[in-house]
């Protein structure tokens, strides 16, 4: 091998173990186990069989053998569509295709030999068993059929917990794209309070605590590279005993031998939307607004034409999902202070009422009355400019004018009846799977989002503009 392609080699070898994730210190795992026991026709045990447990779509192969007992194991395997080959001299070959690990399952699969000559072969398929004895979790599985053909608002995987029996949302409806933490993770669990539950992604928990103890989303990845979500309801596993109600396990999808990708895009606007009906039957017309999302994955074997062929060893995946919306809100009606006001006088409120009287702070002292405080006036209700701060002063500069006359005491004078939320959103995603031998696997997940929103952005300038930025 010359420097050049041993260099290049040492540089792909550096990027995986930059992307390796130490996710036994979270105690939960997202990927599954296949075991079982080797028995021959009369109920006896069989030690010594070679089992090997292939990935269809990756070719990786695990080999194991039986132990003195009959049992077999294999770990760590990335959840998808399995082949189960079994081999023992005197037997005839045993072969399961299509049996189907899900996420953080731990699969029991008993294995029946027939006696006969090793180059014959049984041929088993549909064996995949539909419960689950090793492990006492109640819940639901989301397999990917669904995750990708059921609608989702914004492309939400997150709605898909409520599929569960025992899951109820309890938060906004319309709090529901992947940028808005709180409330797309608000699910009671049999019974539990709300944002009490728990989201992994590969194993990785993937929300933080917010107000003392309500659980949000610290990511949300798109629809179009999850592969399956996991949702125990109950959780009986130890490795998941931090959580007041379930636990939602999502895993990503990983590449395989064969290169493959999507690209999506959805809009919504007022012109291929129906009227509200209660707009409708007031005669309002819909209001504006304007949404766009878009995205794509991509993934495959790492394959670098004349150093690296990665088929059956390495494999990477990515995403990409952007989002624009613009859409109305309603700000309520703020006040801001006029002219006038940001120069200190308050004359105009005085002629309204002696209660909008204001007090000079730096004069008081103790009434005659014990226990009790007086201050002096500011003669025609005008702070004097030599007490006003230069930097309240400048502060006040960031304040619009009045929109409206408001009130008669100016309040609620700064109507705005055609504003706009408008939010930008972006996120990448990319896995790098790679198998070391049959028994030593390592993989990295990186995860990276961006949001401007002018979320109260009530004065269209620095000071309220892009408030919400990560």
């Amino acid at each position: 091998m010359t420097a050049s392609k041993r260099t290049a080699l040492l540089f792909v070898l550096i990027c995986l173990v930059g992307l390796i994730q130490v996710q036994t210190v979270f105690g939960q795992e997202a990927r599954g186990t296949i075991m079982g026991v080797v028995k021959d026709a009369s109920g006896g045990v069989v030690p010594g069989a070679e089992v090997k447990i292939t990935n269809k779509a990756m070719g990786t192969v695990n080999s194991v053998v039986t132990n003195d007992t009959g049992l077999y194991q294999a770990t760590y395997l990335i959840p998808g569509l399995f082949k189960i080959e079994v081999t023992m001299p005197g037997f005839k070959t045993y072969v399961a295709d299509d049996v189907e690990l899900r996420v953080n399952e731990r699969l029991e699969y008993e294995v029946k030999l027939e006696v006969g000559e090793q180059s014959e072969t049984v041929l088993v398929t549909g064996e995949t068993p539909l419960l689950n004895t090793a492990s006492a979790s109640v819940g639901q599985v989301i397999d990917a059929r669904r995750v990708a053909d059921l609608p989702l608002p914004h492309g939400n995987p997150f709605f898909l917990i409520g599929l569960a029996s025992g899951a109820s949302f309890t938060r906004d409806p319309r709090l529901d794209r992947p940028f808005e933490p709180t409330h797309i993770v608000g699910y009671s669990m049999d019974g539990t309070r709300a944002n009490r539950s728990d989201v992994t992604i590969d194993g990785v928990v993937a929300t933080a605590t917010a107000n003392a103890s309500e659980v949000i989303a610290s990511y949300v990845p798109p629809t179009d590279i999850v592969a399956e979500i996991a949702v125990q309801t109950a959780t009986f596993d130890a490795s998941f005993g931090q959580t007041e109600g379930g636990v939602t396990n999502i895993s990503m999808k990983s590449g395989g031998n064969e290169p493959h990708g999507t690209v999506y895009w959805s809009k919504m606007a007022p012109g291929i939307f129906a009227n509200d009906f209660w707009a409708n039957r007031t005669g309002q017309p819909r209001g504006e607004f304007d949404y766009n999302r878009w995205g794509g994955s991509f993934g495959g074997p790492v394959w670098i034409p004349g150093l690296y062929n990665g088929r059956n060893k390495t494999f990477f995946m990515w995403g990409y999902e952007g989002i624009h919306e613009s859409r109305p809100r309603n700000n309520g009606a703020p006040t801001v202070p006029t002219a006038a006001m940001k120069n200190g006088d308050f004359s105009a409120l005085l002629k309204l009422d002696s209660k909008y009287q204001i007090y000079n702070p730096f004069t008081r002292r103790p009434a005659a009355t014990a226990g009790r405080y007086e201050q002096d006036k500011f003669e025609g209700n005008i702070i004097p400019a030599s007490l006003i701060n230069p930097v309240a002063k400048k502060i006040l500069e960031y304040f619009p004018d009045p929109l409206q006359t408001g009130d008669p005491d100016g309040r609620n004078n700064f109507v705005q009846p055609n504003l706009l939320e408008v939010a930008k959103y972006y996120t990448h995603n990319v896995r790098v799977d790679h198998m070391i031998s049959d028994r030593h696997k390592i993989f990295g997940r990186g995860s990276v989002y961006r949001r401007d929103s002018t979320y109260n952005d009530y004065f269209d300038n620095l000071t309220t503009g892009n408030e919400f930025q990560f």
